[in-house]
C-alpha cells in the first residue's frame, strides 16, 4: 500500500502514476528526437490537462466541503482526483494536439497510450495481488489494557480505521476531522489505531489536544501496518460492513477525501 524512501513515504498508487508519466515522457522524448517533433511538449500538455481537470472535477463534487478552507483546493496531496474524468479530458487534449499538428498523431498516440497502459496494468496488478483485502485479524489493545482482535471487535460495521502516532504532525492535524466524522456519521465507526506507543502517551495526547474519540486502540508492535503493508503515517482505511477494504488513503486527508471514503463504504452496502 505504501513504502518509505529515506525520510519520505509514498503511496504505491502514486508511484504507479509517476512511473506511467515517466514512461510516456521518456518515450515521447525518444520519438521526438528521432522524428524531430515536439512530442514531449505535447505529452506534457496532455498530462497537465488530465491532472487539472481531474482535480477540478473532484473539487466541484465536494465544493461545499472546501468552502470553510478554500486553500485546501491547492493541496493535491489529499489525493482528491476524479481519474476517469481527467483521462477523458486528456483524450480530448490529445485529439486537439493531433488536429493542430497532424505529424504528431502516431508518435503522440504511442507515447500517451503506453503511459496509460502502464498505469492501468500496474494498478490492476496491485489490486489483484493476493487475496481480497479485508479487515485484518490483528491483536490490538484498548487504553484500559484489554486486548481484542480488530476484525472480531468491529464485525458487521462500516469502519474508518486511522493508523497514526502522536509524533506525526499530519496525524495530529487529522484528529479534529475524525472527531467530526464520528459525530456526523452515526452509521460509520471511527477507529484510531496508534502505532508503536503506550497508553500513557496516547492518553496525554488526547487530553492536551482536547480530542474525544470513542474507539482509541493501541498497536504496540505495529502489527496492523505490517498486515496492510503500509509503513507511512497517517494511513486511513475504509472497510464496508462485510469487512472488505473499499478505499484507502496514505498521508493527510481533507474533509472531501474523507467524505469520499464514507461514500464508498455506503455504496458497497447497497
Amino acid at each position: 500500500m505504501s513504502i518509505n524512501v529515506g525520510s519520505f513515504g509514498f503511496s504505491i498508487t502514486h508511484i504507479i502514476f509517476f512511473a506511467a508519466c515517466a514512461v510516456a515522457l521518456l518515450l515521447a522524448s525518444l520519438l521526438g528526437r528521432k522524428r524531430k517533433l515536439p512530442i514531449a511538449d505535447a505529452v506534457f500538455r496532455v498530462l497537465a490537462v488530465t491532472l487539472i481537470v481531474a482535480r477540478f472535477s473532484f473539487v466541484i463534487r465536494y465544493y461545499d466541503l472546501y468552502l470553510a478552507s478554500p486553500w485546501q483546493i491547492l493541496n493535491v496531496r489529499d489525493g482528491g482526483f476524479d481519474l476517469w474524468v481527467g483521462i477523458a479530458a486528456g483524450t480530448f487534449m490529445l485529439i486537439w494536439e493531433v488536429l493542430r499538428r497532424r505529424p504528431l498523431f502516431i508518435p503522440l498516440a504511442i507515447a500517451s497510450f503506453a503511459g496509460l497502459f502502464v498505469y492501468v496494468g500496474l494498478d490492476y496488478y496491485q489490486q489483484q495481488r493476493g487475496t481480497e483485502p479485508r479487515l485484518p485479524m490483528v491483536q490490538v489493545q484498548a487504553l484500559t489494557g484489554e486486548t481484542m482482535q480488530l476484525a472480531e471487535a468491529f464485525q458487521g460495521q462500516g469502519l474508518i480505521v486511522n493508523m497514526w502516532a502522536t509524533w506525526c504532525p499530519p496525524c495530529v492535524r487529522e484528529m479534529p476531522l475524525l472527531q467530526e466524522a464520528e459525530a456526523r456519521w452515526q452509521d460509520i465507526t471511527v477507529v484510531t489505531v496508534n502505532q508503536g506507543e503506550n497508553a500513557a502517551a496516547v492518553t496525554q495526547f488526547f487530553a492536551e489536544q482536547n480530542i474525544q474519540l470513542t474507539h482509541v486502540l493501541l498497536d504496540p508492535s505495529s502489527a496492523l501496518s505490517t498486515a496492510v503493508e503500509s509503513y507511512v503515517l497517517p494511513t486511513t482505511l475504509f472497510f464496508d460492513h462485510q469487512g472488505r477494504l473499499v478505499d484507502s488513503h496514505v498521508g493527510e486527508f481533507s474533509s472531501a477525501r474523507l467524505y469520499q471514503g464514507v461514500e464508498r463504504i455506503r455504496a458497497a452496502r447497497e
